[in-house]
């Protein structure tokens, strides 16, 4: 997670490896995940985020998916926001 005020939304990616099956399932692991996601963007803030996902993502029910990803949407939330920079030491 990489916190961006000058976003105006949080921008998701997956990092889904081949340990989580063949293209197809992968696809679809990342259908899901990014499904599950989106539902509760509102809750992220502005900045960069990657999504990492086990091997048993394309095998886990919908319910788990969803508790999974409430979990880490209120991790997220609970991580403090990085204390702003002073123009003059940005380099």
């Amino acid at each position: 997670m990489l916190l961006d005020p000058t976003l105006s939304r949080p921008h998701v990616g997956y990092a889904i490896g081949r340990t989580v099956g063949n293209a197809v399932t992968r696809n679809r692991a990342r259908r899901r995940l990014r499904a599950a996601l989106a539902a509760r963007a509102p809750g992220l803030r502005p900045g960069w985020y990657v999504v990492g996902a086990a091997s048993d993502v394309a095998t886990c029910s919908s319910e788990r998916l969803e508790r999974e990803i409430d979990t880490l949407v209120a991790k997220l939330a609970s991580v403090p926001a990085p204390a702003a920079v002073p123009a003059d030491d940005r380099s």
